[in-house]
């Protein structure tokens, strides 16, 4: 009887340990199903803010085969001086994106300045900026809208304008071609086209 209980006693034993193995492994198999990436988890495993995407209004619009497009935002707690600075942030972006298109490769063999780098970009920038200047009243607007802060109550205009583009890009090859820096072989179909291919990926880069 002795030995009975005995054994009795160590069988009790064993199916403990075995029970206890299957809890743990059960537990390790659970966690680990749980991907670290999944922001929804993390938040409630970790206590840590999932990231949520942010998309601003007037945003995601590209140009067309028929006009160039930017955007720009403005902040006040004046309604009026907000909007008034977004589309000063629109038409600084003209320039930028101007002077950007005509930095890449496809543009740039057109252009006869033997210089690299910042001092190409440079002078792109100088030309684009005549240019944005000459346009700040040759635009429609594709998009206006507004948000308001509840706590400040200032007020942020966001604003997408368009330009017509083959009169912008006309400015622009003419602006170098008035400095010397067109290849005589460049005629401005030729650079149009050139830039047209370069401006939807420099916006494709920008997304």
């Amino acid at each position: 009887k002795k030995r009975e209980h005995v054994l009795s006693i160590a069988t009790v034993v064993m199916v403990a340990i075995v029970v206890v193995m299957f809890a743990s492994c059960g537990s390790t198999k659970k966690n680990s199903s749980v991907s670290i990436t999944d922001k929804k988890e993390m938040k409630k495993q970790l206590g840590a803010v999932a990231e949520v995407e942010v998309e601003f209004p007037c945003s995601g619009l590209d140009s067309d085969d028929e006009y160039l497009r930017v955007n720009g935002n403005g902040t006040s707690k004046d309604k009026t001086m907000a909007k008034d600075r977004a589309y000063q942030n629109a038409l600084s972006s003209l320039a930028t994106k101007l002077a950007g298109v005509a930095s890449m490769d496809n543009v740039r063999v057109a252009v006869s300045v033997n210089a690299d780098g910042e001092e190409f970009h440079d002078k792109m920038v100088s030309v684009s900026k005549v240019v944005a200047k000459a346009n700040v009243a040759g635009y429609r607007t594709s998009c206006e809208k507004y948000t308001v802060n509840p706590e400040t109550g200032a007020y942020t205009c966001y604003v997408a304008i368009d330009f017509g583009k083959e009169k912008v890009v006309k400015e622009m090859y003419d602006g170098l071609k008035n400095k010397n820096l067109i290849k005589a072989d460049y005629d401005f179909d030729r650079y149009l086209e050139m830039f047209e291919k370069d401006l939807k990926q420099y916006e494709e880069s920008r997304q």
